[in-house]
């Protein structure tokens, strides 16, 4: 017999909300189980432990919140529940003089405890720092999509991977080749953003050694995701101190060991990278003529831990893949596709990692 009513679907059992439930409270516990490298509840920098003592505020205010409004609610749906054959409307409060003075002046005090102690610390991040004590200042340059990073004082230029010393200030003066970037390591400090034209200051002083993972955190174009960057933070004193890495940068370029690392740096030399890329005592582009779409300075390319904005980690192979194709590893790459064989890639490859 044909009948328009909707079948009987039978609705989930407590089990079935229990499963739901205790699965979705384990992938949010699994979601923290990865390396804490991007971690704001670790602050290795100053800046950085500013801003998490604001996140810390601002989480506690909210965890009191919602447990006060979790519990009213709970209150009200259990005690004020409508009962079998009570038909009547509830007490209503509408235009409960002290209900409307306490919801009303209550988030504003809210608000005001949160403001106060904020704009101190947007105070405290922005004041400029001793210019007597030894700092070290580097110029960063946003381009699409990867980080230049130019040491004015140690007249050395390198790209994606910052280095500074620990204990000693850093400023960067941020800006950008393109379009809106946005600098952010996490664990180091907060998000500042690199504007065509525009030139502004980030200072942090970081306190732990180690090395520190960030991102570029403005929607930048197709290959915005692959905009990686990394801070290393060295100690004073040794042979990975920073001085020692300064002084490792300021060389100039390994000569060629291997027939294949000869043949590759003929290839960088014939095949058209010299029109972006400075290799020191090889190929250096003259003053002034690095522009928006220069790639990075390769002379130590090879002492790097990855390449492409860390987008592969770095080896002679990934090298080859990356020059090979340029757009296939980074979608919408400004690197041009010379063509390279495969054999000229692998030289490629070979040579420059072996610059270090």
């Amino acid at each position: 017999m044909h009948t328009d009513a909707a079948p009987h679907r039978p609705s989930p059992s407590l089990a079935t909300w229990l499963i739901a439930c205790l699965s979705l409270l384990g992938a949010f516990a699994l979601s923290g189980c990865d390396k804490p490298t991007r971690d704001v509840y670790q602050p290795v920098a100053d800046s950085a432990e500013i801003s998490a003592w604001f996140y810390h505020l601002v989480l506690a205010v909210d965890a009191v919140i919602l447990a006060i409004v979790v519990t009213i609610l709970v209150v009200a749906i259990v005690r004020f529940r409508k009962k079998p054959g009570d038909e009547e409307l509830p007490p209503q409060s509408f235009g409960n003089m002290k209900m409307e003075v306490a919801w009303t002046v209550i988030p504003t005090l809210i608000v005001i405890g949160i403001t106060v102690p904020t704009l101190g610390g947007i105070f405290e991040l922005a004041r400029k720092p001793d210019l007597n004590q030894k700092i070290i200042e580097v110029e960063v340059t946003g381009k699409q999509w990867w980080w230049e990073f130019d040491y004015a004082k140690e007249k050395l230029n390198t790209a994606n991977e910052l280095h500074v010393e620990v204990g000693t200030q850093v400023i960067l003066n941020m800006t950008s080749a393109d379009v809106i970037h946005s600098w952010w390591v996490p664990r180091i400090g907060g998000k500042r953003d690199a504007n065509p034209g525009r030139r502004y200051p980030f200072y942090f002083r970081p306190y732990q050694v180690g090395t520190f993972d960030g991102q570029c955190a403005e929607l930048c174009g197709a290959s915005h995701a692959l905009m990686g960057t990394r801070v290393i933070v060295h100690p004073k004193t040794g042979a990975d101190s920073y001085e020692a890495w300064v002084a490792r940068e300021q060389q100039q370029a390994q000569k060629p060991a291997t027939p294949q690392q000869e043949a590759g740096q003929k290839v960088f030399m014939t095949k058209g990278c010299v029109a972006c890329h400075t290799i020191r005592g090889v190929s250096e582009l003259a003053v002034g003529a690095r522009s928006r779409t220069s790639g990075p300075n390769l002379t130590h390319v090879g002492g790097r831990t990855s390449i492409a904005a860390r987008t592969l980690p770095m080896t002679a192979q990934n090298i080859a893949k990356w020059v090979k194709n340029p757009q296939a590893v980074k979608q919408g790459a400004l690197m041009t596709n010379l063509g390279l064989s495969d054999e000229e890639a692998a030289a490629v490859g070979a040579y420059l990692a072996s610059l270090k």
